[in-house]
């Protein structure tokens, strides 16, 4: 059976591996002209189903605890799984307490417990929730990792192209995401902004989540000295 997946994002990516592993003939299409270069692009890269449990459903927890072990099978050492740490100043203490109320899978940490796991944040908040089994990786060279992975593989991509000829496959998988906004019933344009910074004056060895009634953020750790800050969620169907 041949398949056209089209879409070289993540969502194009991972399914082409678990096709290819079952083994079947696997296309990959995408009009840029290298892969992921759309919302994946731009992804945080946190592996934290127990906190997404916070605002999102039971699936996403079940299938979130598998999807570390995948990431960590598929893209051998770029996953690290070092925990999440969520803190909030003491003035939102209350923050702190709903999403614990809203999720499990941490344990509360104190002050001093804090200063342990990130030196730099030590005697600046109170009271914290450490989850423990939660992870992150760096989307851009874990997208690399699964291209290198699929092309090894015999995996065909078609990039770059305006259109491709579907009549020779047996099924098509779109995992073009946004661009099918407004074509999908129900399928809505959501996304975030995030920008990097760089220093050399603080160290983070996981993400850390601060939580605010009005503007919660998160920074990812990268390479050292340099850290991905998100902070918001905007549903449009404007690309950026």
């Amino acid at each position: 059976m041949r398949i056209l997946i089209k879409g070289a994002g993540v969502a194009g990516l991972t399914t082409a591996l678990e096709l290819t592993r079952r083994g079947l003939a696997v296309t990959v299409f995408d009009t840029a002209p290298r892969i992921g270069r759309g919302a994946s692009w731009f992804a945080g890269g946190m592996l934290a189903p127990w906190c997404e449990r916070e605002s999102a459903e039971q699936a996403v927890l079940d299938l979130g605890q598998s999807a570390l072990d995948w990431w960590e099978e598929a893209t051998p050492g770029l996953v690290s799984r070092s925990g999440t740490l969520v803190v909030a100043p003491a003035r939102d203490r209350a923050e702190l307490a709903r999403f614990a109320s809203r999720t499990s899978g941490y344990r509360l940490v104190d002050e001093e417990e804090i200063a342990g796991l990130e030196p730099d944040l030590a005697g600046r908040f109170r009271h914290g929730l450490f989850f423990e089994g939660e992870g992150h990786l760096d989307p851009r060279p874990a997208l690399a990792a699964l291209h290198r992975c699929l092309v090894e593989n015999g995996v065909v991509f078609h990039l770059g192209d305006k259109s491709i000829d579907d009549g020779g496959f047996d099924r098509i998988v779109d995992c073009t995401g946004h661009a099918q906004v407004g074509s999908l019933s129900g399928l809505r344009g959501v996304r975030g902004e995030m920008l990097y910074l760089a220093t050399d004056e603080v160290s983070l060895s996981r993400p850390v989540r601060l939580l605010h009634p009005r503007i919660p953020l998160y920074i990812v750790p990268r390479e050292p000295g340099r850290f991905m800050v998100g902070a918001t969620m905007i549903e449009t169907e404007e690309a950026g």
